[in-house]
């Protein structure tokens, strides 16, 4: 498809002015709409072209070529191209990224004189935003904005108001499904991967009913706290994260966690694919499913999440300063975590036997909370040497912690506050496939 601009004249134009980059993009954005328009207009002619096999004012073929799916008669119902024949042309307006701009859309006609119905590649049907203004409102939601926030900035460059209500549909557009999850093939699986889930508020309809106002019957309906379980892959070799899979479900608990490991194993996420390690917390509805779904796949024991649990079972004599507190946990969290920068399994464990008859007669509970699972904690190390035989260099910060995960879950937080609540499981939907899609 050839397009011919014409000739671009530039007028009132101050070569001298230290405006004059101004000036010229002001020309720019005036003179891209009309350029926007007749590209589209001409992709929309070809299309007919294309579908009749013959461009404007030739004859048509005696031997018929049937386009069999891609055009239809509203009368006689053929597909036949060499039945239909041009009939002009009716005007609409497509909004654009660089302003609205005026179509004119092709018509055919039947012999049999009915309407032909066909389906644009170039525009859809009553479509008023075209795709590249959908990716923009997409990403400025998705950026953290307000609906009313990317109002404002659409309605200053387009020079129109935008709905809101216009707003929402383009975004919760983007969220139809309550789960995601990428398929693997043999070799293609990420050798680790990282679960955990975040928690976000949305409304829930209950059985009960009231009358507002307006003497409307509306649903009542109530906060409701749920998970979002996530699955973050990752290959040692190249470093490369990717957020693989996630899931709206009703809660951290065994079955929840079940259907969502089982999506994953079902979707090839398996050792014969690739798979050598998971990495979570020490959640108990976890720890029921893993041994149910991937009992045969090594897991490690987030370390973050262990020294986060030693923090909390640190006791303390009453009456002791808040300095001498925060001194006594410094001191105690960097000597715990010495335990797993050790340059191997052996030397970890020595370092554990030392670790806790140093601390077990002055911090016994959290002692206790560093024995529980502890060999859980050193599977990374397993892992690691596995990969050496293989001839294979694998970082141990990529493996032995679901910190790199919950670093993107403060994006997914800062989101979740500005919104304060989600009015449906839509809108949640579509906030988690927007934040998913930057860190896929």
């Amino acid at each position: 498809m050839i397009v011919t601009l014409g000739k671009l004249v530039l007028q009132e134009l101050d070569w001298t002015s230290p405006k004059f980059a101004v000036q010229l993009i002001q020309i720019i954005q005036k003179c891209m709409p009309g350029l926007m328009g007749q590209i589209l207009n001409e992709s929309l002619n070809e299309e007919i072209t294309q579908l009749l096999q013959r461009p404007p004012h030739k004859r048509r073929r005696r031997h018929s070529t049937p386009n069999p799916g891609l055009a239809e008669c509203s009368k006689c119902h053929t597909r036949d191209g060499q039945k239909f024949r041009r009939d002009g042309h009716y005007s609409r307006n497509l909004v654009t990224h660089y302003g609205t701009v005026r179509l004119a859309v092709p018509q055919m006609e039947c012999e049999c004189g009915g309407k032909v119905r066909y389906k644009f590649k170039t525009i859809g049907k009553g479509q008023r935003f075209w795709v590249d203004m959908k990716a923009l409102v997409r990403q400025e939601y998705a950026n953290g904005q307000s609906y009313r926030q990317v109002k404002l900035t659409l309605d200053q460059q387009l020079k129109t108001s935008v709905g809101l209500r216009t707003l929402n549909r383009q975004v919760l557009e983007q969220g139809q499904a309550d789960r995601y999850c990428k398929s693997w093939k043999e070799g293609e699986a990420p050798p680790v991967v990282r679960v955990d889930g975040i928690w976000l508020t949305i409304m829930s309809k209950t059985d009960e009913v009231r009358r507002d106002r307006c003497g409307r019957q509306r649903p009542v309906k109530l906060a409701k706290r749920i998970p979002i379980l996530v699955a973050q892959g990752v290959w040692p070799e190249s470093g490369k994260t990717e957020i693989i899979a996630w899931m709206l479900a009703k809660g951290e608990d065994e079955m929840s966690w079940q259907t969502f490991l089982e999506m994953l194993y079902d979707n090839g996420l398996t050792p014969e694919n690739g798979l050598k390690l998971l990495v979570s917390d020490g959640g108990t509805g976890f720890l029921a499913a893993y041994q149910r779904v991937y009992w045969m796949v090594p897991r490690q024991r987030c370390i973050f999440h262990k020294l986060k649990n030693l923090a909390q079972d640190l006791t303390f004599e009453h009456g002791i300063r808040r300095e001498e507190r925060k001194r006594i946990t410094r001191e105690f969290l960097v000597a715990a975590s010495q335990i797993w920068k050790a340059p191997d399994k052996t030397e970890a464990q020595w370092r554990y036997e030392q670790f806790c008859s140093q601390w077990e007669q002055r911090q016994p509970k959290a002692v206790q909370t560093l024995q529980r699972d502890f060999e859980a904690t050193l599977t990374f190390y397993d892992v690691m040497e596995q990969a050496q035989q293989e001839g294979k260099t694998w970082s141990p910060h990529l493996l032995r912690t679901t910190s790199p995960l919950e670093r993107i879950f403060r994006e997914f937080r800062r989101r979740f506050r500005q919104a304060v609540l989600f009015h449906s499981p839509a809108g949640a939907q579509a906030a988690v496939a927007q934040l998913v899609s930057r860190f896929s």
